[in-house]
C-alpha cells in the first residue's frame, strides 16, 4: 500500500523507530538524538525509514551517497502531481490506470527514486542510468532484491558523462513521461570544501559521497542547462514529456529559469522542498509541450512548508487559474451567458465547446488561438472577404486543360510524409461554475436573515505555449460575464 503524502510532515520519532529496528536503536544517543555527523548512523536512518514506510530493502556501501528518504519522497510526490496534472487526456487527479514511464538520470547506489516511485504508483515503470561501476552493482543488487526487476530497468549511458540522456536506448520507447535528476553539487573539491566551513562544519562530516557524485564541471547549475540542451534536441523534444532537477541552492533556480527562457522554453515548473527545521530544496522542471500543470505545482511547496519560499516572482511561470468571483450575479445567467458568448465563437469555427450542465463544467479548444477578441473578429472577416474574391477569380480565370497537358496532381499541399504528429492546439482550458452562499442580517433584530449566493468562475490553463494568450480568454470571459 503506498505510503501517505503527509507522512513526513512530521518529525521522525527516533523512540518509536528504534523500537522496531535494532541496528538503528544501537546508534541512537542517551537523548534519544540521533548523530548526523556519524555516517553509519545516517545510513541506519534510511534504511529503517525505506523499510517501515515503503517496505523497502537496501543495501548501502559505505563509501557512497546515502540518501535522505524525506527529502527524496517529497521530490516522488512533486513529480506525482505534475504528472496527474498534465495528463494528455487532461484528466486532473491521480489516474490509477495511467501508465508512466520514468528516466533517473544518476541513479546511484540506492536507486531510490526508482524504488518509490513503484512503490507509490503500481503502474509506473522506471530506467534508470548510472556512470559509476560500484553505484551501478549496488542499484542492480537493491532492485533485485525488491524484486522489481520487471518495472526498473537499468540502461546503458555515456560513461565520461558528456551525454546525460541516453536518446539511441531511449528509441525502443514511444514516449517518456517524467525524466528526473539529483545533480553533483559542487563544481570542485575547493568549492565542496569552502561549504562545508561556512556550515561550521568539518568537510564530508556527514557525506561519504565518492567525487563522481559530488562534483562535476560547473556545478549543478552547468550540469542542469547540458540537461535542458540536450532534452531540447529534437529526438528527446518530442519524446520526453518532462524533464526536472532537484536542486541544492536557491541561487541555482534563477540561473536554470533563465536558461530556459533563452531557449524559448515557455513551460516550467518551480517547486521548494522543505523538510524540518533547516532542510531546503529546490526542483525546476519544463516541458517542450503545452500541457500546463495546476498552480499548486507550478508555483508550490512540497514538505512540512509550503509556497516557493525565496524564489523570485520574476522566475516563476506564469498562473495556470484564474478566479473569477461574481458576487451580485445569478448563477443561472452567468452560465446561460458563457454558452451563449462560447457558442457564438463555434458557430464561427473558432473553437470547439463542451459543456455538462450537471456537473457545470465546460472545456474549450481553440486551434488557431484568438478568436475571440475584436482584432481576431475583424480579420476573420476580412479573411473571409478575400477569400470570396480569390475563388471569383478563380472562378473567371479556370480553363479546360489542352490535350496532352500532364496528368501529374499537383502534391504541393500535402502532408509531410514525415509529419506524424498532430500540432497542438493554440489553447485548452476547463471552466468550472460554482456557487457560495453567505447570510447577512440587518443590526435590527426584527430584520429577517438574508442569503447572499455568490457565481464563481474557475478557469485552468490545461494546454497551450502561450499564457499571454491564456490571459486574453480569462479577459475576455469575465467581460462578457460581468456584462450580464
Amino acid at each position: 500500500m503506498p505510503a501517505p503524502d503527509d507522512i513526513y510532515s512530521r518529525d521522525v520519532d527516533f523512540t518509536s523507530l528504534a523500537l522496531q529496528y535494532p541496528d538503528f536503536a544501537k546508534k541512537l544517543k542517551l537523548n534519544r538524538q540521533l548523530d548526523f555527523s556519524d555516517p553509519e548512523s545516517v545510513r541506519q536512518l534510511t534504511k529503517a525509514l525505506l523499510h517501515r514506510d515503503f517496505d523497502l530493502v537496501i543495501d548501502l556501501p559505505e563509501d557512497r551517497l546515502c540518501p535522505p528518504v524525506p527529502n527524496r519522497f517529497n521530490y516522488i510526490l512533486f513529480i506525482q502531481r505534475l504528472l496527474d496534472t498534465t495528463a494528455p487526456n487532461f484528466h486532473q487527479g491521480f489516474d490509477p490506470d495511467r501508465q508512466v514511464i520514468g528516466l533517473d538520470i544518476g541513479t546511484g547506489s540506492s536507486a531510490i527514486y526508482p524504488l518509490l516511485a513503484c512503490r507509490q504508483r503500481s503502474k509506473w515503470l522506471f530506467l534508470c542510468t548510472e556512470i559509476d561501476d560500484k553505484n551501478q552493482k549496488f542499484a542492480r543488487k537493491n532492485i533485485a532484491a525488491n524484486k522489481l526487476q520487471s518495472r526498473i530497468r537499468q540502461i546503458d549511458t555515456d560513461k565520461t558523462g558528456r551525454k546525460l540522456i541516453p536518446t539511441d536506448e531511449l528509441e525502443r520507447f514511444d514516449r517518456i513521461d517524467i525524466l528526473m535528476t539529483n545533480p553533483p553539487f559542487y563544481e570542485s573539491e575547493g568549492s565542496m570544501v569552502e561549504s562545508s566551513r561556512l556550515k561550521s562544519r568539518p568537510a564530508n562530516s556527514s557525506c561519504t559521497g565518492s567525487p563522481v557524485e559530488m562534483i562535476t564541471p560547473g556545478g549543478e547549475v552547468a550540469f542542469v542547462t547540458k540537461l535542458i540542451d540536450e532534452s531540447g534536441d529534437p529526438k528527446s523534444r518530442s519524446r520526453i514529456q518532462w524533464s526536472s532537477a532537484m536542486l541544492g541552492k536557491l541561487s541555482s533556480v534563477g540561473s536554470v529559469v533563465d536558461h530556459l527562457r533563452s531557449r524559448s522554453c515557455t513551460n516550467h515548473a518551480v517547486a521548494e522542498f522543505v523538510q524540518g527545521q533547516k532542510t531546503r530544496r529546490w526542483c525546476v522542471a519544463w516541458s517542450w509541450s503545452g500541457l500546463r500543470p495546476s498552480n499548486s505545482v507550478a508555483r508550490g511547496g512540497f514538505g512540512s512548508g509550503g509556497g516557493v519560499g525565496g524564489v523570485e516572482k520574476k522566475y516563476l511561470p506564469p498562473p495556470t487559474e484564474v478566479q473569477v468571483d461574481l458576487p451580485s450575479h445569478d448563477p443561472v445567467d452567468v452560465e446561460t451567458r458563457i454558452n451563449t458568448e462560447i457558442s457564438r465563437l463555434r458557430q464561427d469555427g473558432g473553437v470547439m465547446w463542451k459543456y455538462n450542465p450537471a456537473r457545470k463544467v465546460g472545456m474549450l479548444m481553440s486551434k488557431e488561438g484568438d478568436v475571440w477578441s475584436r482584432k481576431a473578429r475583424r480579420k476573420k472577416l476580412h479573411d473571409r472577404m478575400d477569400e470570396n474574391q480569390d475563388q471569383e477569380m478563380k472562378d473567371v480565370c479556370t480553363t479546360t486543360p489542352a490535350d496532352g497537358a500532364s496528368d501529374v496532381e499537383d502534391d504541393s499541399n500535402d502532408d509531410d510524409e514525415d509529419e506524424d504528429e498532430t500540432p497542438e492546439p493554440a489553447l485548452v482550458v476547463r471552466i468550472c461554475l460554482s456557487t457560495t452562499s453567505s447570510s447577512s442580517s440587518s443590526p435590527e433584530h426584527h430584520s429577517p436573515t438574508k442569503k447572499i449566493t455568490s457565481t464563481n468562475l474557475h478557469i485552468r490553463h490545461l494546454q497551450g505555449s502561450d499564457s499571454v494568450l491564456f490571459e486574453s480568454f480569462c479577459g475576455w470571459v469575465k467581460r462578457k460575464v460581468q456584462a450580464s
